[in-house]
């Protein structure tokens, strides 16, 4: 797959997500960890990953809840996947910071990885290895960011392309110091304040891909028109 096709699928994968998640939501089993019989989804008391559960808080069955979601994580983990391979064709002609540029790739595929694990790991059957892979994943993900960002600084890309991604990482080194430092599950209040995290962290995660996908194809777009 070209560059330039590699960022279509990552925006592809983006808006999917937006959308496959809040279909999921829609057809969710209901229940909440504190209240088993709510029966619809509860946007500040269910995690992403409840729509991914094969039974519900309530007990019943959340299959179509489920197939939607591991649907939408694993395209987005894919997405990345190929996407983090990328950072060649925007290094411009000063091709600087080659060595960070591979270790962005690296840790992009990585997380990448992990994101379709969690896909593939409802926490109601793998708990454990479940909530490994988040911490993996977002971790992972930080680590590319950080790297990109510094490529795409050192290969004079746009202003706009840097400074999202600074404005990411504040974000994203919050969301990462929430998963470790943070309230437990434990209490209505914790269960709360991570719950919003996460979903902050995720709409902030999708609308930065999709815009680096964006920015980065416009620039792809471009220097193909100036060859021809």
């Amino acid at each position: 797959m070209s560059a330039l096709g590699r960022a279509t699928f990552l925006l592809y994968a983006t808006v999917q997500f937006l959308v496959l998640t809040l279909a999921a939501m829609a057809t969710y089993a209901g229940g909440t960890l504190f209240d088993p019989t709510t029966t619809r989804y509860a946007f500040f008391q269910n995690f992403f990953s409840d729509l991914g559960t094969t039974r519900s808080y309530s007990g019943r069955s959340n299959s179509v809840s489920c197939v939607m979601f591991v649907v939408a994580l694993v395209s987005i983990g894919a997405a990345l996947v190929a996407f983090s391979g990328s950072w060649r064709s925007f290094a411009f002609a000063r091709g600087r910071a080659a060595s960070i540029g591979s270790a962005s790739q690296g840790f992009g595929a990585a997380s990448g990885v992990a994101f379709v694990g969690i896909a593939l790991t409802p926490w109601n059957l793998m708990l454990g290895a479940h909530n490994l892979l988040v911490l993996a994943a977002f971790s992972l993900l930080l680590g590319y960011v950080v790297c990109l960002t510094i490529v795409l600084r050192e290969n004079g890309a746009a202003a706009s392309q840097v400074l999202a991604n600074i404005t990411y990482l504040a974000v994203l080194f919050g969301y990462v110091g929430l998963l470790f430092f943070g309230p437990g599950l434990g209490t209505e209040h914790g269960h709360f304040v991570q719950v919003t995290g996460q979903k902050i962290i995720v709409y902030v995660s999708m609308t930065n891909l999709s815009f680096q996908a964006f920015a980065t194809r416009r620039t792809l777009v471009a220097s193909r028109a100036q060859r021809v």
